[in-house]
């Protein structure tokens, strides 16, 4: 069998009062292979955006002190070409006509409605090009193939 083959693991910020539910994500996201750090409100989340340097956000708009809509536009507004702004989705317990109608105009890359099935949030993420630590083995020229052969 020939050596593993190896991706770096994305890195993903969970910013969420609900500290269950940020927990619950940062577990999940480990589980899967991705570097995480967690953040339960808009200040810290903005700190730990320069030191971390996420991927991807996954963000909660409902958040005390600074909002999520202000911590979106904080990343934003300090990225540049040398440091592009993450990818980000909201995590929200609102309703997508709920959200202010401009929010897409500040990156937003999808809305991923509270709770949140751990498929879609992998498909999200996915879908940007962000994946966990995964090692991707070759198969043995002598192995059956698929559905063949126990």
């Amino acid at each position: 069998m020939q050596p593993a083959l190896h991706r770096l693991s994305s890195r993903i910020l969970v910013v969420d009062d609900e500290r269950h539910i940020a927990r619950f994500l940062e577990f999940l996201l480990k589980k899967l292979g991705y570097q995480t750090a967690v953040a339960f409100d808009g200040e810290t989340a903005l700190e730990v955006n320069r030191s971390f340097r996420p991927d991807a956000i996954l963000l909660d708009l409902i958040l005390p002190g600074i909002s999520g809509l202000d911590v979106l536009k904080s990343i934003r507004a300090a990225a540049t070409e040398d440091s592009p702004a993450p990818v980000v989705l909201l995590l929200t317990g609102l309703n997508l006509q709920d959200l202010p109608a401009d929010i897409m105009e500040f990156g937003v890359s999808a809305h991923c409605p509270k709770p949140v099935a751990p498929s879609t949030l992998l498909r999200h993420l996915q879908r940007h090009g962000l994946y966990g630590y995964a090692a991707t083995r070759t198969a043995n020229p002598g192995a059956a193939s698929a559905g063949g052969g126990k």
